[in-house]
């Protein structure tokens, strides 16, 4: 993988996991919110993050960058969206949301 597309990775995680993180501590209340997202954190964040890396490697740069748009966008996460996009296909699949 190219150093730029790794990059993209990366940042798609990221973002895709503090939104995920930013929901789960929104379904609490607000003293519990920092337990649950450190609870999250502790027992899924790696799994997390090389589960993805390894399915968002069969993407192309360009619908990496359409992904993190819409996650930067939408506030969503990767599972909400990656159904939205064709690995291996440089023209992404977009639903009509």
């Amino acid at each position: 993988m190219s150093r730029i597309k790794d990059d993209l990775v990366c940042e798609v995680i990221r973002v895709s996991q503090t939104n995920l993180l930013g929901k789960k501590k929104a379904d609490c209340n607000e003293k519990s919110g920092n337990d649950v997202v450190i609870d999250w954190i502790r027992r899924n964040a790696a799994n997390y993050r090389e589960d993805l890396k390894e399915r968002l490697s069969s993407y192309s740069s360009e619908e990496l960058g359409d992904m993190l748009s819409e996650l930067t966008r939408s506030k969503k996460d990767l599972s909400e969206i990656l159904g939205n996009y064709t690995s291996l296909n440089t023209n992404p699949k977009r639903s009509n949301q």
